[in-house]
């Protein structure tokens, strides 16, 4: 995988993810969309074009989307903690839309950055769902890289398709 400069990392998962799904509607192969975050505008717009707004609601996850007649939901992390993604950077809102578009049927997931080793991985609902649900009976409040880091859930880059998480939806489809 290509290596991001400190710099830029803030929006970066989110621009590859931008440009991966740019590349699978141009190769046909899906439709997926970047959910905006709903916001108000509270001020005038200034003479450079510059203004006050606030989030106007908790907006759901981050990406929608349609693969092979599948409905896909998932939300992009990232952590610069080597050896585990905490649960705190998964909002209650973003949990339970997963965990109900999971119950309609739908494949619902995550895409985890760990920054430190420059790896992507597909964390599926139901692992996360696994350590959600542990979390309120004492559990631990993270998830442990092991546990996520998995050969079969690693997303490579394949040419353009800078995170090319549909090989791995494609792994779990196969595989029931």
């Amino acid at each position: 995988m290509t290596r991001i400069s400190h710099a830029n990392r803030g929006q970066a998962l989110e621009d590859m993810i931008e440009a991966t799904n740019e590349q699978y509607l141009h190769q046909g192969k899906a439709l997926v969309q970047k959910i905006p975050e709903p916001v108000n505008q509270i001020s005038k717009m200034d003479r450079k074009g510059y203004f006050k707004a606030h989030y106007a609601k908790k907006s759901i996850v981050d990406y929608l989307g349609t693969y092979r007649g599948y409905s896909l939901a998932f939300d992009a992390k990232e952590t610069s903690i080597k050896t585990r993604l905490d649960l705190g950077n998964i909002k209650d809102h973003q949990y339970t839309y997963l965990a109900s578009h999971t119950a309609n049927g739908g494949i619902s997931f995550l895409v985890v950055w760990f920054k430190e080793q420059d790896e992507m991985y597909y964390l599926p609902f139901q692992l996360l769902d696994q350590y959600w649900q542990g979390k309120f009976q004492g559990g631990r409040k993270s998830i442990p890289y092991q546990e996520i880091a998995k050969k079969k859930y690693q997303i490579q880059s394949q040419g353009l398709v800078l995170v090319d998480y549909l090989s791995v939806v494609e792994r779990v489809i196969s595989n029931g």
